[in-house]
């Protein structure tokens, strides 16, 4: 059986391709999301007046210097004209819509997604032919959700099953970080009583978890060698053969070392290493690196 342009088997009872959309905030290459069928609508980041968009990964460049630099920095989730705008033009070339977003509790960019489908819906397009998912996640675990809707749309999924299957998938997957200093937490005002501790102790360094898309504290480790493990200890064994995505955001020293030890720990394992893009550096500080995983093999269906 072979694939629609979009990726949706052709034949049996598939009658409209179906486009994903997402946000920037995922880790993919402009190559990948084409592969995907994936449209990248982009969020925005502001350094010192100078609003920018952030693209597709690799191609913003030297971004890490621009936000070490800056002196007033900030971000713009995904306007609803941009989503309104995409939504509607797949629609009128024949294209049914998945939108799946960065976590609701990270970023405005899940409401103006919804905000633009309930604005063309009530302009009178189908309301079926436009989803819209929650990731509960981000940057790695963004681009996995994506890549398995993608999977689940060429292998017969119509779009209700695809969401459903999706909505499953997000709680099962995670993704585990760390950031160099606590500062840009703390003006965040995301300061939990954990972090509070760790912030401003000499060599420790707090690993944290995206739980049901909100931030959770894990534990503290001493120096980066044991903060590294501690993050690949975080994946379950069962998803430890599996795609795993090692995101830095901007340069940072430990990117290296997550990825080879990863490597070691895992070695069934598909472990990829990708840059996560100015957005989410922002808000974590440059210098954080990530961890995400897929749904663990026992967990699969």
């Amino acid at each position: 059986m072979s694939e629609g342009a979009n990726g949706r088997p052709e034949g049996g009872g598939a009658t409209r391709p179906v486009t994903i959309v997402c946000d920037s905030s995922a880790c993919l290459s402009r190559a990948e999301a084409a592969a995907l069928g994936c449209d990248i609508v982009p969020m925005h980041y502001l350094v010192d007046g100078v609003r920018r968009d952030e693209t597709y990964e690799g191609e913003n460049g030297a971004y890490d210097a621009l936000l070490r630099g800056g002196t007033v920095l900030g971000t713009e989730a995904v306007y609803h004209s941009a989503f309104y705008g995409e939504f509607r033009r797949l629609l009128a070339c024949g294209s049914d819509v998945l939108c799946v977003t960065m976590s609701s509790r990270l970023s405005g960019t899940h409401r103006s997604a919804v905000e633009a489908r309930d604005q063309l819906v009530g302009e009178g397009a189908d309301p079926a032919r436009v989803a819209i998912v929650d990731s509960w996640t981000t940057s790695g675990g963004l681009e996995l959700l994506v890549r398995r809707a993608r999977r689940e749309l060429s292998a017969g999924a119509t779009l209700p099953e695809a969401v459903a299957r999706l909505e499953r998938a997000r709680a099962l997957q995670g993704i585990a970080f760390t950031v160099p200093k606590m500062d840009v937490l703390r003006r965040s005002g995301r300061l939990g009583a954990m972090r509070r501790a760790v912030a401003g102790k000499l060599d420790r360094f707090l690993v944290m978890e995206l739980d049901r898309g909100g931030i959770r504290d894990v534990d503290v480790a001493h120096g980066m060698g044991a903060t590294v493990r501690l993050l690949v200890r975080q994946v379950p064994q069962a998803a430890r053969d599996g795609r795993i995505v090692v995101a830095h955001y901007g340069e940072s020293d430990a990117t290296r070392a997550l990825a080879d030890c990863a490597r070691r720990t895992m070695p069934a394992a598909q472990v990829e290493v990708c840059d996560a893009g100015p957005v989410v550096s922002l808000h974590l500080g440059v210098g954080s690196v990530s961890i995400a995983w897929d749904v663990p093999r026992d967990a699969e269906r």
